[in-house]
């Protein structure tokens, strides 16, 4: 159960003060003058009405309490939904260019490819309900996947990624502007660019920077990674600066993964991260309990007038 309005329940304190006040100057009623001693006594001899005096004033309490939690809204959530306006769109793009294939710290004929491709699958299997596209580049960008729910389908195009579709080159740039042509059109609430590349750029007509205020204009987190593992090849080496840069400006992180374990715990912390941007789960529907609680309300009123003005009537 949750409370629509739980700021009500800052009249408490108020409504304690009050009654210790009442205790310490309790109202005084004008004293009854009674000659016969004999009635006196009787007056005195305790009977329920007596002992059970205190109870009007209870049921008031009691019913004020009550009030107050009513005005609280206590309610609890029928439907849980993730509205598809609120999720999260996410484009990965890849750097497939031949550097990409020098071989990896792992060993076993491991590349840098295959140990992206392996955590780029692992990654994708955790973005259930949300949709997923991809994005290669090397001289040029192409769209491999347009965003799809379908991750089964993404993940077989990321096990097939290879040098050749495209002319050589690290068009970081290119990378990110065709990756936000999938987002263009997104109504999703958190648009994410994941851009992995193990080079800097030297291809393509438009900077990496350049991208990044375009990204920024569009409201897209644009999350950049370095990754080399192994020894980088004489002149190749991931510009590290350009690619802070390129995610800070467009409020997202920059992750610098030179070991496989490092690669995978970037993307685990992208997800986190986007996850608590939007939240996972959302109440549509609720069922309110306050008109059950005003009933409640009404019954103690009613009682306590009851009595009042009955068997414990006061008489002055």
């Amino acid at each position: 159960m949750t409370f629509a309005t739980p700021e009500v329940f800052w009249l408490l304190p108020f409504l304690a003060l009050l009654a210790l006040a009442r205790l310490i100057n309790p109202t005084r009623v004008a004293d009854l003058s009674i000659a016969d001693d004999t009635v006196a006594a009787a007056a005195v001899k305790s009977t329920w009405r007596i002992r059970l005096r205190w109870l009007p004033s209870a049921l008031r309490i009691a019913a004020v309490l009550i009030a107050i939690v009513a005005l609280a809204r206590p309610r609890e959530g029928l439907a849980v939904t993730q509205l598809p306006a609120e999720g999260i769109d996410i484009v990965i793009a890849v750097d497939v260019s031949s550097s990409m294939t020098i071989s990896s710290d792992a060993g076993h004929g491991a590349t840098r490819l295959s140990e992206a491709q392996a955590v780029v699958g692992t990654f994708i299997q955790t973005l259930a309900g949300d949709r997923v596209g991809l994005v290669i580049f090397q001289s040029r960008a192409l769209a491999l996947a347009p965003l799809t729910h379908d991750l089964e389908a993404i993940h077989r195009r990321i096990e097939t990624l290879s040098p050749g579709l495209l002319v050589d080159g690290t068009a970081i740039g290119l990378g990110i502007t065709e990756a936000l042509t999938l987002l263009e059109e997104s109504p999703a609430r958190s648009r994410v660019v994941v851009l992995l590349t193990d080079g800097h750029n030297n291809a393509g007509e438009i900077e990496p920077l350049q991208a990044a205020r375009i990204a920024q204009a569009l409201d897209v987190h644009v999350y950049t990674i370095g990754f080399v593992s192994g020894g980088s090849p004489s002149g190749i080496a991931v510009d590290a600066q350009t690619l802070r840069e390129v995610a800070e400006s467009t409020d997202a992180k920059f992750y610098n993964a030179r070991t496989q374990e490092e690669l995978l715990q970037a993307y685990t912390d992208i997800g986190q991260l986007e996850r608590s941007r939007v939240g996972e789960r959302r109440f549509v529907a609720f069922r309110e309990y306050a008109p059950w609680f005003l009933i409640g309300v009404l019954g103690l009123l009613l009682g306590e007038l009851a009595l009042r003005v009955t068997w414990l009537r006061r008489y002055p």
